[in-house]
């Protein structure tokens, strides 16, 4: 095990040599949580898009990023559900470090266990189907939207399966606004839902977000 710095061995001995309530203080011990492994000289070297790139807007991300995000994302839905960290990141195999950097700010520790935010502002691309374009990819910039789509989907599966158009009442009218300030009007329409699915070429593996 790395010492935690020249002067102490552990972050324990650091934090228990003196009084850490200055803000310097309080954010080494904040990237200490979600950093365990790093020592004080890599957690002073850390900036803000090294340790929260849920900021970085989805168009300037890399593939890999792209990747980390949609499963970063993942981790954070199950956590609002109830489910541990720990638990999740077993059950994802997604890393730590990765699911840290991802989801920032929008994780905070809470009487010693991890809790997600209500609400966030993280972009990512997803797949949904409009009035004016059929099925199309957009920017979603917040979980409410997300949640909608995801609710939006299950539905049109519901309505298709069962013939029955009714399902998708609650969604006439219902509109998403993309990153670049566009509003898409989500088709509810079933004659033209049977057309946007026969349309795909392999509907068994679809995907509502692109990575």
């Amino acid at each position: 095990m790395n010492r935690f710095s020249k002067k102490y061995k552990t972050f324990e001995d650091w934090l228990k040599s003196k009084p850490r309530t200055s803000k310097y203080a309080r954010r080494i011990i904040d990237l200490h949580e979600r950093f365990p492994h790093l020592t004080l000289g890599k957690i002073r070297e850390l900036r803000q898009h090294d340790y929260d790139v849920s900021i970085v807007p989805w168009t300037e991300l890399s593939p890999k990023d792209k990747r980390e995000r949609v499963l970063a994302l993942r981790v954070l839905n199950s956590i609002r559900k109830g489910n541990s960290l720990t638990h999740t990141l077993d059950e994802t195999g997604a890393s730590r470090d990765i699911v840290m950097r991802h989801l920032g700010r929008h994780l905070i520790k809470d009487a010693g266990r991890w809790k997600a935010r209500t609400v966030d502002k993280i972009q990512i691309e997803m797949t949904i189907n409009t009035k004016a374009e059929g099925r199309v990819s957009i920017i979603t910039t917040n979980s409410q939207d997300r949640s909608l789509i995801g609710q939006y989907f299950a539905l049109v599966q519901k309505a298709l399966n069962n013939n029955d158009p009714t399902v998708l009442d609650k969604f006439k009218n219902r509109t998403i606004v993309d990153a670049e300030g566009k509003v898409h009007k989500l088709e509810t329409d079933l004659s033209r839902l049977y057309e946007i699915e026969e349309a795909m070429e392999e509907p068994e593996f679809f995907e509502i977000y692109k990575y």
